[in-house]
């Protein structure tokens, strides 16, 4: 079952191990902190947000689309006018 969202799970095994380590940590801090929930409910809602983002198709377009950047010239030695 994957906890950050519906279907098959979008991230990496080092990843989750990362998600595991960062929910572990703010949940020690529950009998010491009067907002380790806050910390979880964020801790969560960022890495659903990122699995959001990786599965998302219009993302990956937007990635692999050519553009038409121009690169920068030097920037000029001359005083403006």
């Amino acid at each position: 079952m994957n906890i950050l969202m519906d279907g098959p799970c979008v991230f990496e095994e080092d990843d989750l191990q990362d998600f595991i380590k960062e929910l572990s940590e703010a949940f020690r801090l529950i009998d010491s902190s009067t907002t380790a929930w806050e910390i979880i409910d964020a801790i969560i809602h960022e890495w659903h947000e990122s699995a959001v983002a990786i599965a998302s198709p219009e993302l990956a377009d937007a990635f692999s689309a050519e553009t038409d950047e121009v690169p920068l010239k030097s920037p000029s030695t001359q005083s403006p006018v």
